[in-house]
C-alpha cells in the first residue's frame, strides 16, 4: 500500500525568506538638467567620482549610485541648480534643499 501523501514542510511565516530588495533600494539617482547646466565644474570639484563634463556640461558617471554625501553637496552647491539627487526607489528629492 502506498504511503499517504502529506503536505510539504512549510516554515512558519516568520521564518520565510524576505523578498529580495529592489536593485534601487537605498540608492540615489543623479539627474542633471543639461539645458540649465552652465558647465562651471563645481560639481566635479565636489563629487569627482560621480560627475564628469561632456561637451561642456555636467553628466553623472552613473545615474544610480550608492549614497555618498559628495553627491548631495554637488547638488547643493551647483550655482544653476541643475543637479537633482533623488532616492532611486521612491523618487523623493534629497538635494538640493529648496
Amino acid at each position: 500500500m502506498p504511503e499517504p501523501r502529506t503536505a510539504p514542510d512549510v516554515p512558519p511565516p516568520d521564518r520565510l525568506a524576505a523578498p529580495e530588495p529592489a536593485a534601487t533600494d537605498g540608492r540615489w539617482r543623479i539627474e542633471v538638467d543639461r539645458n540649465v547646466c552652465a558647465g562651471t565644474g563645481l560639481c566635479l570639484g565636489t563629487a569627482s567620482r560621480h560627475m564628469r563634463l561632456d561637451n561642456g556640461r555636467a553628466r553623472p558617471v552613473e545615474e544610480v549610485v550608492a549614497p555618498d554625501p559628495s553627491v548631495t553637496d554637488a547638488a547643493d552647491t551647483c550655482p544653476m541648480e541643475a543637479i537633482t539627487v533623488r532616492d532611486a526607489a521612491t523618487g523623493e528629492v534629497l538635494a538640493p534643499e529648496r
